[in-house]
């Protein structure tokens, strides 16, 4: 991952801790669920639903690979991608 790639996604991170009124985020959240539903399902359940803690993605990162954790976390990871490209 580039350093900018990483920059992107640390700026989409902290966006999702402060979503309120931020209608660029909004935007791309909802262009996500429309085009990669699979994507914005993850971030959904991390950042907003909360019924994934993000204490536990630093422990799915390291189940076997092919595992739902480790599908999960590939999915946020790419979610981060994603959202942090579309911000900028």
């Amino acid at each position: 991952m580039s350093e900018g790639d990483h920059e992107a996604k640390q700026e989409a991170k902290r966006r999702l801790s402060e979503p309120e009124g931020d209608h660029e985020l909004h935007s791309a959240m909802e262009r996500m669920k429309v085009h990669h539903p699979h994507l914005w399902n993850v971030l959904h359940r991390v950042h907003f639903a909360r019924d994934i803690d993000p204490s536990e993605l630093d422990a799915w990162r390291r189940a076997p690979e092919g595992s739902p954790e480790n599908d999960l976390v590939d999915h946020y990871d790419r979610a981060l991608g994603y959202l942090g490209v579309a911000l900028q």
